[in-house]
């Protein structure tokens, strides 16, 4: 990885900023032919946002809406309309980082330069924004990878041409993944040209300023996503493994182990702090996979400084691996340990289960087992579906399988080629053979400068016999002649360096020793001048042979210093190399194959592919790493010896890759054939609760709508749909508890306890029928199977007078359920409800 100069920065900025805007103009156009933003109305837009999406504008919209950036930031810190009748500190419990941020500019654009902006216009732009420093990023890290131009650009087209495959950013513009990647990917950017810098020995800016940077990277990314410390905790694993395996010196690779643990460590505590006290972050597979790599660091440190030989050093390297693997693994799996106990015993508040959550779902994905209610329900939301093997097999084929057919089709013409040459007798003629002779000569005179009356010197005759002998090894081919000494020289450059840079050495000594002399011969003549003159006679004669002798010593002196030199052309000669200067460090194909930040990329692609094939939702993390991966693989073989056949054969996969499927695909993100726009009619219902529900009156419902109905309404909730909190976990079940075959009174006291006034029910979901596995009657059956000889209760709810539910609004899609007080209630809680005795 060489230094590049100003203008190769400046052109990569150039072509860089030319993605960005363009990724940003094309998003916001493919999102506006979707929705067509424009002519809705504002119940329509907010309509559109479903599920945690809504919730989060919510925030926004609190502070966008206030008089002042500070007044809505006060009032997040205390909301008792999301979770009712609790209060909630938003800045503590949920990742808003993106809100508070595109808040405070959409006031300083109001208020400065453009009064009549828009609040979710302004935040579209935003998430644009963020969608194109994800593109330049992965044009920025392709050309890292690939050391040249083509391979980023590469790497960005096969984004753009897939981009409806996973990265769907137009169709969920306020994920949250949306705003922590381009984060995440910024780290995973710097961090390899942290670990080039140190691999090169190259000079590089401060350790300090690398610790921060990752830092500040690390801590957006956590506090935008909750998902990002998992993802943390795979990079910590593989940096943890691969370290030991690596070319770096064990001396560097402490300090760097060393600097990249505090990183994440003052990353976690910036993210602590910016959240305000978020205790989730203290406790996560990624924090005590980084408490543990410092320690280990520390370790190793003071063992290499004990260690006697160079086999105790080995045996050390040799017990940290393992001591790697067992802290991890016992860190991980005591982790929820200690989380409980320090719940049970009130040291620690633990409202939310973010591990477990996951955990449960993993459980699910991998050995389809039934773990509760809530990971079952979650586990069942087409996000989280797996991929489909139809589209798999789509990027397979063009990021992998045409590239490598084509790379296999040349290798074979190749093979072919020289198979035939080899076995068809083939010799120059007379006449070629005195051509090329001739050639070698002229070659030969002009780069020693040498004339043709020299040629009688043996050493000289000897060198162009050498010269003599490669051409009739190349079988008189002057063009081969020329690329086999060109490459010969080119292996003896350094060598050729280190060799000259100890010659100036040696000058440089001997002129010191010369002027060291001269000075103490002009003292003694000083020192001399106040003797007689017979004595000062006898002095000058005396002094001709003394300084003969010190001029004599003073050229034998920096011998013992050429001595090291010859020992190591000789170390040299042997295979042991002294380190290469920086200036003279040509790296082969297979050292940048093996090269710690190009294996740290691809073993990440592959837990990226790992994750992305259990859960749709985290298939863009594969997908972006495999369009930066993809076009370097065979850069790395190929580039220092075929590199004209490399780029010839990737130009023509991509060129081939843009009409079939590249257009196809865009063609499809602008005018889709299987799109369907939302037809549940929500407007409607969303129009019925505004105009005749109290404004403090309590919702509950599915958590796809419940927080559209919070965003349009302004109606307080009390679930939403953040499952993997464990607060709200149990809330949801008892929500759904409608959709059970439960005794009416049973469900009437889970509600009341909720303090639940009107409650939103899907009329899909009542039809008292188990279609598949994701049927809520399916779960509670698996949930509770004494009850499966029991009707549903919504079914029955939607067909009979049930006392203390009364049903006040329906369409095709949704009903609203009034809940009268508990009072009434009382008097039938012992009694059989009718609808059970049927």
């Amino acid at each position: 990885m060489r230094e590049p100069n100003l203008y190769v920065i400046l052109s990569h900025a150039l072509i860089g900023s030319g993605f960005f805007f363009l990724y940003m103009h094309h998003v916001r156009v493919i999102f506006e032919t979707r929705t067509n933003m424009r002519h809705l109305s504002q119940l329509e837009r907010e309509s559109m946002l479903r599920r945690e999406d809504a919730l989060y504008y919510t925030f926004y919209k609190k502070l966008a809406d206030g008089p002042d950036f500070w007044h809505g930031y006060e009032q997040l810190k205390n909301v008792t309309d999301i979770e009712y009748p609790h209060s909630v500190n938003v800045l503590q419990r949920f990742n808003v980082l993106p809100e508070i941020v595109t808040a405070y500019f959409f006031h300083v654009v109001r208020a400065g330069f453009n009064p009549g902006v828009q609040p979710m216009q302004f935040y579209f732009e935003f998430v644009w924004l963020m969608g194109g420093i994800t593109l330049l990023v992965l044009y920025l890290y392709g050309t890292l990878l690939s050391e040249n131009v083509f391979g980023g650009i590469y790497g960005v087209l096969s984004y753009l041409m897939f981009h409806s495959f996973a990265a769907k950013i137009y169709e969920r513009p306020l994920a949250r993944e949306n705003f922590a990647f381009p984060f995440i990917f910024l780290q995973m950017f710097y961090l390899c040209i942290c670990i080039g810098r140190v691999l090169h020995r190259q000079k590089h800016s401060s350790r300090i300023v690398m610790v921060l940077v990752m830092s500040l990277f690390t801590a957006c990314a956590l506090v935008s996503w909750q998902f990002s410390s998992f993802i943390f905790a795979t990079q910590i694993l593989i940096v943890m493994t691969t370290w030991n395996f690596s070319s770096m010196p064990s001396s560097q690779a402490n300090a760097f182990a060393l600097d990249y643990s505090l990183s994440h460590l003052l990353g976690n505590c910036l993210a602590f702090i910016v959240s305000r006290g978020n205790s989730q972050l203290l406790f996560t597979w990624q924090m005590s996979g980084s408490l543990g790599l410092f320690l280990i660091t520390v370790v190793r440190k003071v063992r290499k400084q004990r260690a006697a030989n160079d086999h105790q050093q080995q045996q050390s390297d040799y017990l940290s691996l393992k001591i790697i693997l067992l802290a991890l693994l016992f860190a991980c799996s005591m982790q929820a340990k200690l989380m409980y106990l320090l719940n049970k015993s009130g040291i620690l508040d633990w409202p939310d289960n973010l591990e477990m959550h996951y955990s449960d779902l993993w459980a699910h994905w991998m050995f389809q087992a039934k773990v509760n209610f809530v990971t079952n329900l979650s586990a069942c939301n087409p996000l989280y579906a797996r991929i489909a093997w139809s589209e798999l097999w789509q990027l397979v084929k063009t990021l992998i399988v045409k590239p490598y057919c084509m790379y296999g089709v040349v290798m074979l013409a190749m093979f072919f080629r020289k198979w035939r040459k080899s076995n068809v007798p083939t010799s120059a003629s007379q006449e070629q053979r005195e051509r090329a002779r001739n050639y070698v000569l002229e070659d030969f005179l002009e780069e020693h400068h040498v004339s043709m009356s020299d040629m009688s010197n043996k050493q000289t005759e000897q060198q162009l016999q050498k010269c003599f002998a490669m051409l009739e090894s190349c079988d008189h081919d002057y063009e081969r002649y020329k690329r086999e000494k060109s490459q010969m020289q080119e292996e003896q450059q350094p060598e050729r360096d280190d060799f000259m840079q100890d010659i100036k050495r040696l000058k440089a000594q001997i002129h010191r020793n010369f002027d060291k002399q001269r000075k103490e011969r002009e003292q003694a003549s000083e020192l001399n001048q106040k003797d007689t003159l017979e004595t000062e006679q006898k002095s000058a004669d005396d002094d001709t042979p003394t300084t003969t002798k010190a001029e004599q010593a003073s050229e034998a002196e920096p011998e013992p210093e050429t001595m090291p030199s010859k020992a190591t052309s000789k170390d040299t000669s042997n295979g042991k190399r002294r380190p290469a200067r920086r200036d003279s460090y040509v790296p082969t194909a297979n050292a940048q194959i093996l090269n710690f930040h190009y294996l740290y990329s691809f073993i990440q692609m592959i837990v990226f592919t790992l994750i992305g094939l259990t859960v749709r939702k985290l298939f863009f993390l594969s997908f972006t790493q495999g369009c930066v991966i993809a076009p370097t693989i065979c850069s790395k073989v190929w580039y220092h010896r075929q590199r004209n056949i490399f780029w010839s054969v990737s130009l023509a996969v991509i060129l081939l890759s843009m009409f079939d499927p590249g257009m196809m695909n865009i063609r499809e993100e602008y005018f889709p054939t299987r799109y369907t726009s939302s037809s549940d009619d929500l407007e409607g219902m969303l129009e019925w609760i505004k105009l005749n529900t109290e404004r403090d009156a309590v919702f509950a419902g599915p958590v796809e709508i419940i927080g559209t109905v919070h965003l349009t309404t302004k109606r307080p909730i009390v679930n939403h749909a953040h499952l993997e909190m464990r607060q709200m976990a149990e809330r949801t079940e008892h929500v759904y508890s409608v959709y059970s075959r439960q005794q009416s009174s049973d469900i009437y006291n889970q509600c009341a306890q909720l303090k639940i006034q009107y409650l939103i029910i899907s009329l899909d979901e009542c039809t008292n029928e188990v279609r598949d596995d994701c049927d809520i009657l399916s779960m509670w059956d698996d949930k509770q199977p004494a009850f499966r000889k029991y009707p549903q209760f919504c079914h029955e709810l939607l067909n009979k007078n049930v006392p203390s539910f009364l049903k006040v609004y329906s369409n095709e899609n949704y009903g609203i359920i009034k809940m009268f007080s508990q009072s009434v209630q009382i008097n039938l809680k012992h009694n059989k409800m009718p609808e059970m005795s049927m």
